[in-house]
């Protein structure tokens, strides 16, 4: 039996949507690298510069407890896209699965958390 025209537009269509959704899908680790050192950069600009004049007095303003924390948040960002962008995928996929199978309830949480998260993030 001769599948019709039907059928292979459809298998096409399969296939290409199949191949869109891998290109996508390589793309991201770059796009989410992107973000996090832009999440940095603009933390550091926005933070309070150590040592600067507080706005309509001489008094310099001292490394606050927010600026350093600013700064430790920023330095992890930055470090958090380098390893996105050096990571090795298929060990990264292998291990992520080791951890489904040996630990599957916590598995489904972090998940389950990751989602929720994500979900959050993008609806802005």
């Amino acid at each position: 039996m001769k599948p019709s025209d039907s059928e292979i537009t459809n298998a096409d269509g399969a296939r290409s949507l199949a191949s869109s959704i891998k290109e996508r899908a390589s793309a991201l680790p770059a796009i989410l690298a992107d973000g996090l050192e832009a999440g940095a950069e603009a933390l550091r600009q926005q933070r309070p510069r150590s040592g600067a004049a507080t706005p309509g007095t001489s008094v310099a303003v001292q490394d606050s407890p927010i600026t350093e924390l600013t700064d430790t948040l920023a330095s992890g960002m930055k470090s958090s896209a380098d390893w996105i962008r050096d990571a090795d995928l298929e060990k990264l996929k292998g291990g992520v699965e080791k951890q489904v199978k040996e630990h599957p309830g916590r598995s489904l949480l972090v998940a389950l958390g990751a989602g929720f998260l994500l979900g959050k993030i993008l609806r802005r």
